[in-house]
């Protein structure tokens, strides 16, 4: 059993280990962007956070700590063999490491995979583990093509995370209706969508040639950005609603920024192609974090296309307030937390999901009307900076390790 020692949000605060679910610097973002600002603001309250990670996916990091902000870093040494051979060393560490630094609670991102074995495991021994999930797991089993024992174990890990968790945290509030479901009660269930740091694409005093975005066009064609990596739409739905504001604005050009797993970018260009319309669509793929503030600023608007499905709804969208933050008026549907993050008329435009007409219509108008778009764009800076502040959001984790802590009978001294 864990120590029995009051923890304290005084002088001394909290010590809050954070079981990452992959690299820092690795592919995916959750780590990166959602483990690593939390872990910064909850330092910079007072607490003493450890993140503890399994790099697989960055062999590079593997056995490397360091100290970000405050917070201690630690990377798992990576055991010898294939991906089946290493669950058991990986989890076995989370858990001896996490375990060994005593920490008064455990925050565990995503319900799957290593850290779901490792939440699992340090639940029975007696620790305080908050859980947190940040997308629907059981949608990304197909849309991920997750061998079947794999989606069946990971389907598990989610359900059963998320309902014997003594506390949780969600990204979106179809997540929080999610788990309270599978609760069957509201309490312990907390809101926590993803947040913006000032820091994330790099200084922003940087350079003036890496503030120049990788294009050049007349100032006289209107540029909207597409940001995304595909799993929100098809490159069909999205050239439904391009081909719809190019007959209406034939200089408009589409700049799309990431791309699919599978080579949608080329799949979106080919379809502009049939149409003999190559010139509208600009495929710059993913872009370094340095480029991407000049590259924003450059965008007229964005078009954030989405289709309606559990696994969309599910979502908060990470590149939408990257968007938002940086002032460029959007366009989107209202999915999930889509409808929410942007208000009609506030702080961009949104229309009904699945309706390809309107959305191209709310393109066009943003293209148009210029002092709209500026209005739209500046209120939605503000409001991100307000409402997706990450020392805001550490306020719902605490809340959670409250929640946790009392239920547990290790109430704050």
């Amino acid at each position: 059993m864990i120590h029995d020692r009051s923890p304290s949000i005084g002088a001394s605060g909290l010590r809050i280990a954070m079981l990452a679910p992959f690299a820092v610097h690795g592919p995916k973002g959750t780590t990166r962007w959602r483990v690593m600002p939390l872990a910064r603001s909850l330092a910079a309250l007072g607490h003493t956070v450890r993140v503890v990670v399994p790099p697989y996916d960055s062999p590079a990091e593997a056995g490397k700590s360091w100290l970000d902000q405050g917070v201690e870093v630690l990377n798992l040494k990576l055991p010898r063999g294939g991906a089946q051979s290493r669950v058991l060393p990986l989890v076995a560490g989370l858990v001896r490491e996490t375990a060994a630094w005593q920490p008064d609670v455990i925050h565990s991102f995503k319900p799957k995979g290593y850290t779901g074995l490792a939440a699992a495991w340090l639940t029975r021994r007696g620790y305080v583990v908050v859980q947190d999930s940040d997308d629907w797991e059981a949608g990304w089993n197909v849309a991920a093509g997750y061998p079947r024992a794999w989606q069946q174990l990971f389907a598990r890990q989610e359900r059963c995370g998320l309902r014997d968790a003594v506390a949780v945290t969600v990204a979106s509030r179809w997540l929080e209706r999610f788990a309270i479901r599978l609760r069957g009660d509201a309490r312990g269930v907390f809101y926590l969508p993803n947040g913006i740091e000032m820091g994330r694409f790099g200084s922003f005093s940087c350079s003036q040639e890496a503030m120049v975005p990788p294009l050049t066009l007349p100032h006289s064609i209107k540029r909207v950005l597409l940001y995304t990596r595909f799993g929100e739409t098809t490159p069909a739905a999205i050239w439904r609603v391009w081909s719809m504001v190019l007959a209406q604005r034939p200089a408009a050009q589409l700049v799309v920024v990431g791309d699919g797993s599978t080579g949608e970018g080329q799949e979106l260009a080919r379809l502009a192609a049939m149409a003999c319309a190559s010139h509208a669509i600009v495929l710059l793929g993913w872009q370094p974090p340095q480029v991407l503030p000049g590259l924003l600023a450059s965008m007229d608007g964005a078009l954030f296309p989405v289709l309606d499905s559990p696994l969309t709804r599910a979502k908060s969208p990470m590149r939408l307030l990257d968007v938002l933050a940086a002032g460029v008026p959007a366009a989107t549907q209202a999915v999930g937390e889509y409808g929410s993050y942007v208000v009609d008329g506030e702080t961009g435009l949104l229309t009904a999901p699945g309706d390809a007409t309107a959305l191209a219509a709310a393109v066009v108008r943003l293209l148009d009307d210029v002092q709209l778009a500026r209005r739209l764009g500046a209120e939605a800076a503000r409001r991100t900076a307000v409402d997706h502040a990450w020392p805001r959001l550490a306020e719902a984790a605490l809340a959670a390790y409250d929640t946790a802590l009392r239920s547990r009978g290790r109430k704050h001294r």
